[in-house]
């Protein structure tokens, strides 16, 4: 569920955020349990890293089908306040610990399985820009690589995802939609 008072107490502090809805209804069997456990935490943070020249900062895992960059993002712990986890995962995926905040957006994500509505919101945090190269601290954190992209560039990568195999398809889907958004709602 969304914490509406959470929300607030953030807007407070980090500027009242954009909303928007996605719904998705997981099919392959493969979907239905990452979702299942992506929602065990009580939503995630995803982080909008300004790297220069309007560009943002994102990543890849060796796991991930070939050429899949994405933006960084973190599940947030039960007990773990938004702005939190986007201070810890800065530092866990980039070796860079946000001395600003402010929130952009939440996402909220309704996935659902067959009459079953599961929501999993996704706080969009843009830190102050980092020009060193990024290097994760977390050695659970399989990070392979980064790179750098405009608004131009998030919408090929939204389409990229949302174009991948049968197998990574419905992730790429979900995944996707934040970048269409970012593109749409960023600003330098």
């Amino acid at each position: 569920m969304i914490n509406e008072q959470e929300i607030e107490n953030l807007a407070r502090r980090y500027g009242e955020p954009a909303r928007a809805t996605f719904e998705f209804a997981p099919r392959s069997l493969n979907f239905c349990d990452w979702v299942r456990r992506l929602t065990r935490r009580r939503g995630e943070i995803i982080l909008v890293v300004p790297r220069g020249g309007n560009q943002v900062l994102l990543h890849t895992k060796p796991h991930y089908p070939e050429n899949v960059y994405r933006l960084p993002t973190g599940g947030i712990r039960q007990a773990e306040a938004a702005d939190d986890a986007a201070q810890r995962e800065g530092f866990e995926e980039i070796g860079f610990t946000p001395q600003t905040l402010h929130l952009l957006g939440v996402l909220e994500n309704v996935f659902w399985f067959d009459d079953e509505k599961v929501i999993y919101p996704s706080f969009v945090f843009q830190t102050e820009e980092f020009a060193r190269t990024p290097q994760p601290t977390d050695p659970d954190e399989p990070i392979s690589g980064f790179m750098d992209a405009d608004a131009i560039e998030l919408r090929v990568v939204a389409h990229y995802l949302s174009s991948l195999p049968a197998h990574w398809r419905e992730w790429g889907k979900f995944r996707a939609t934040a970048h269409t958004w970012l593109a749409e709602h960023w600003q330098d």
